[in-house]
This record gives structure tokens, sequence and C-alpha cells, in this order.
């Protein structure tokens, strides 16, 4: 985890789009533009990592929007294993950038200070006056140009941890419940395990912490026995006023979060008496934006008629086309279709973890391509999957920037209905072929 922080408009957002090489961030001259704290994956000399974007820090802040973005930025510099403290050279050592130094001073993880807006190669001198930071070497950087991007990306990646032994990445398939207060995340987890492992209250937001539990579960079906085993992780509920509150909600809002990222399957909960909410939605792409999969649990299915449920089911279908989760109706209270979760959750589980080789790749994608052509003069050569979890892609074009969005959109879509990656990330990346 490498967390980019700084005062506000240094150009945090710029350097990370820059380093992902798409506009995963807004980027404007208006201070403040960046509020909460985006993830994205990333890769510098073979080594991968996670490059969190924060919004500007302004360590005096105590109330107010900008102390909750503060918040956000000081929970990024918590759990990064490398903070790259970004200034501005046009300002100079600011007030603010000596905050943030004394303040990442006490941070767990190793700081690099990077002086971005240097445009002129030939001249660094700028940099010389941020020495008195106190932060050892400032590198300096455009973003908006790439100028000194690999050698800044050599450090970071350089005091990354060690990666994890293959030993150590083989842990148990992990199941995290998420859903909005209130919507029986805890139930259905006591049902699963078959105890009172978690409270259980009416009263909303009882869960503050994610709840790890150990299951082993007959997935195979009614025919054949097959036991897998996971972890599941009850996690606190979420409402959609909780980015603008503190204490307990603020906080759950974050660990949930984290156990999302944490997870591979988000088993997103629905109220069926309340029907699908913007907060639902919002999760979902939080579930997307993390590259994770979902299944979607309709709770409370008990209380309202089959109408009104295949009214969810149909909500569902038309507005997480980035996901395309799959679903399963079930009353935790009363037990029905219980049974039915965890055999949903471990099918989500595979296909999230789908390797499909790259002779099959090329010629299904070839297949696409004939039914369907790009723009004209866009020829695309080849396809592999260059990844898993989440399924990741390659395509080589030889105008990979005409490519537009719709039909790599289009692909995605093929290749989730051929290869049953419903509820999974997919993420299609596009180079040159030539």
């Amino acid at each position: 985890m490498v967390a980019v922080v700084g005062a506000p408009n240094v150009g945090k957002s710029s350097f990370v789009n820059r380093v992902v090489g798409r506009r995963s961030a807004v980027v404007a001259d208006e201070p403040g533009t960046t509020r909460d704290r985006s993830y994205n994956e990333a890769e510098w000399v073979g080594r991968e990592f996670v490059l969190v974007d924060t919004g500007g820090m302004e360590p005096t802040a105590r109330v107010g929007l900008q102390s909750l973005v503060t918040l956000q930025a000081r929970v990024a510099v918590e759990e990064a294993d490398v903070i790259l403290h970004m200034a501005d050279a046009r300002t100079g050592p600011t007030e603010a950038d000596s905050a943030i130094a004394r303040e990442l001073r006490k941070a767990p993880g190793k700081v690099l200070l990077a002086v971005n807006k240097m445009d002129n190669p030939a001249d660094d001198s700028e940099r010389y006056g941020f020495y008195s930071l106190g932060e050892g070497e400032p590198h300096p950087v455009s973003a908006s140009h790439g100028i000194g991007m690999g050698d800044l990306l050599d450090e970071v990646v350089a005091l990354l941890p060690e990666e994890p032994d293959a030993e150590e990445e083989s842990n148990l398939p992990r199941i995290a419940i998420i859903g909005r207060p209130n919507v029986g995340k805890s139930t259905l987890l006591n049902r699963l395990i078959g105890s009172e492992r978690a409270v259980v209250s009416e009263v909303s937001g009882t869960t503050t912490d994610a709840v790890e539990n150990e299951l082993e579960v007959d997935v195979g079906g009614d025919e054949v026995e097959n036991f897998e085993r996971f972890i599941l992780l009850d996690t606190a509920g979420v409402n959609r006023s909780a980015k603008r509150a503190s204490g307990v909600p603020y906080y759950s809002s974050l660990r949930t979060a984290e156990a999302i990222r944490r997870s591979d399957v988000s088993l997103l909960m629905v109220d069926a008496v309340e029907g699908l909410s913007g907060g639902d939605l919002q999760l979902a792409r939080q579930i997307e934006d993390a590259g994770r999969s979902c299944g979607v649990v309709i709770n409370k299915s008990d209380l309202v008629g089959p109408d009104e449920v295949r009214e969810i089911e149909g909500k569902i279908f038309r507005r997480m086309t980035d996901l395309k989760p799959e679903f399963v109706s079930i009353s935790a209270l009363s037990g029905s279709g219980v049974d039915l979760v965890m055999p949903f959750a471990a099918r989500v589980h595979r296909a999230y973890g789908t390797r499909v080789s790259t002779h099959e790749v090329a010629e299904f994608v070839n297949r696409i391509v004939e039914k369907s052509a790009p723009a004209k003069g866009v020829k695309i050569r080849y396809a592999t999957q260059t990844g898993t979890r989440p399924p990741r892609f390659t395509i080589f074009a030889n105008r990979p920037e005409d490519l537009r969005e719709n039909y790599l959109r289009y692909i995605e879509n093929e290749i989730r209905k051929r290869y049953g990656m419903w509820g999974v990330s997919l993420r299609i990346r596009v180079k040159s072929s030539r």
C-alpha cells in the first residue's frame, strides 16, 4: 500500500493518474477536488501495489468537511507501507507542508518527499528549499509531463515490504457480509456458523468491527458432498450520511471499506422491505473499485410478495451494470434459503479465480470481433489473460487509443457471459500491437 498525501492542490491526483495510466481521479485547479480516499492498482518494474489517492491534508482543521477529508488521509497514512508526501515547487515549502511533515514523523510507514510541478528538468534548484521539512531527499517530478516519475517509482518500490511467500498467500477464501445498518448481516452470520458469535440487536449500528469466523460448509449441492473452508467477515452497517458523520458511524464505514478490500467475495445484503437503495449501489461501486467480486443476498423476502422480490431483482440487473451480480433470496431470521448462501458465495469465488488459456481467450476475442468490429481502421491483433483475482485481460490493437469505452464494455460483457463471471470485477487493458 502506497499513500499519496499532501496539502490541497499540489498535484496528487495528477500523479496517481500518471502512474495508473488512466483518469481514475478528477483533476482540477480548484483545491479540494479529491475528498475521499481512492484505491488504484498500480505496477512498476513487475512489482504490483495499491496506490491510494487522498484529499488535501490540513492538519489544523478541527471541524467541517476539511477535517473529515484530513481524517480520510490520516487513515490512508496509518494503513500504508510507503507514504509519498507531495509538495508544490511553485509555492515553495508552506506552513501546511511543515505541519504534514511533523505529523508524518509518527507514521508507521516509510516516508518519501516528492516535489511536484518541476517542469524544467535542466533546473531543479527549486527543490532544495524543501530540505527544511526534514524528510530527506526532495525528489523532483512533474506529474503533468511525466518527468522524474521513473526515478521516484524506483525509490517507492525499493521501500515496499518483501512480497509474501506462496504459502502465506494460500489463505482461505474470505467472504465479507456487507450492507446498510440493520439489514440482517449479523443474523445471517449467526445462521451460517450456527452459534451466537456476533451480537444481534434491533439497534442500527451494533456491530462496529469486522468479526472473523472460520467455517467449513458443504457447497456441493444435494447430490455430492463437497466441503470447503471459508473465512466469514461480518461488518458494521454503512448509511449514506456516514461520510459526513463522526464517531462510530464514520469509523464503521472505514472498517467496512477495509473488509471489502480484504475479502475475495462481498455478499451485499439488500432489505427486501426497503428495496434497492442508493446506499446499496454505493457499496456495489466500492466492491467494483476494489477489484473484488459480489453476490447480492435479498434478505427479509418472507415479508414481501414475489412481485416485490422480482422488482428488486430487475433493479439489480438494470442498475448494477459494472458487476452484473447474481442474487439469492433468503430470510435470515427464519432460516429460509440460508442453505443456498455459501454454495452461492463459493460459485462467485470460483468465478473470481477463473483462468482461461491464452489460446482460448485469443480465439474467443477473435469471434467477438468478427461478430461486431471496432471503429473503422482499428484492428485487434491478440488477447490474453494476464491475471486473476480479479481476472485481468490485455488486448493488443494497432490503434489502442481509438478503442472506445463502449466497445471495451461490449468485450467485457461477452467475456462475462462466456465464462460465467457474474458479479466479478473484470479489468481490461489495451496495449499497442506495434
